[in-house]
């Protein structure tokens, strides 16, 4: 386990060239998230994803809280959207390009969670599950490392400045799709979808600290970075644990009903 210390003392900054196609690349990639959830809408009469896209907008307001608990900050030079957190050394100034992402990585996450538990199969929740483990190291590791970083000494910084110990952390929207597949179940495509607007950003802030609670505390703490480690595998085993519950819960087939025993015959009674 590597934890490799970065400078709090002086924040990068990226060119306006890197800014603008940041702004212009994620924007267009959430314009393709909303095209998609408007075909579902309109052609197959389904409006979860369009709701899961509305409710990805307010993870966005709960975001912020997690870069300064992880301490992660944005580059100076990035398109500004607003500043979270003013008081502070180094107030969090989130780009608008943040916020396109979680159309993607809050409001897609939870549809795809969502139709894996909805298709009962083991496989395809798997599929899910190291498809956005991929996809955040990806992303994080070697996309849009170039507009922000991670600062302090962090856990298992491996091959990239993206932490690794932020991947199991990450799954909020499990835990979304999750509850959306109970809530359709029970209510129906009309009013259960409904439930992704708040499902989406409160299950991602939940898990949040569900999973990363330890690691946050530690890298806060004057501490051997030893302890950071083992705060970091504890996320892991939470966020495996709790897959694995929630796949018994909805995966596995319903249990069927002991047949009743059978029923004796009465005797008849006979005169004498």
């Amino acid at each position: 386990m590597i934890a490799t210390e970065r400078d709090i003392s002086q924040i990068p900054t990226i060119s306006a060239d890197r800014a603008d196609a940041f702004f212009t690349v994620s924007a267009i990639m959430a314009g393709a998230f909303l095209l998609w959830a408007l075909v579902d809408l309109v052609w197959k009469r389904s409006p979860i994803l369009t709701l899961c896209l509305v409710g990805s907008v307010l993870c966005n307001l709960n975001e912020p809280i997690w870069d300064a608990l992880g301490k992660l900050r944005f580059h100076e030079g990035n398109h500004i959207a607003w500043t979270q957190f003013p008081d502070f050394a180094q107030p969090v100034h989130y780009p608008y390009w943040a916020m396109f992402v979680y159309t993607g990585f809050g409001g897609v996450a939870c549809y795809v969670f969502y139709k894996a538990f909805a298709s009962r199969s083991w496989t395809v929740f798997a599929y899910a599950i190291v498809g956005q483990a991929v996809m955040n190291i990806i992303l994080e590791g070697f996309v849009i490392t170039s507009a922000y970083d991670y600062y302090g000494e962090q856990p298992w910084r491996i091959g990239t400045d993206f932490p690794l110990w932020w991947v199991p952390v990450n799954y909020g929207e499990m835990l979304g799709g999750f509850l959306l597949c109970i809530a359709i179940r029970k209510w129906g495509v009309v009013r259960g979808a409904l439930t992704a607007i708040p499902l989406v950003p409160c299950t991602f802030s939940a898990w949040q600290l569900w999973a990363g609670w330890p690691t946050y505390a530690t890298i806060n703490m004057d501490i051997n970075g030893a302890w950071r480690d083992v705060a970091a595998l504890s996320g892991v085993l939470i966020a495996v644990g709790s897959a694995y519950l929630m796949g018994k819960v909805l995966l596995d087939p319903p249990a069927t009903a002991a047949p009743a025993p059978a029923q004796q015959p009465e005797r008849e009674t006979v005169p004498a």
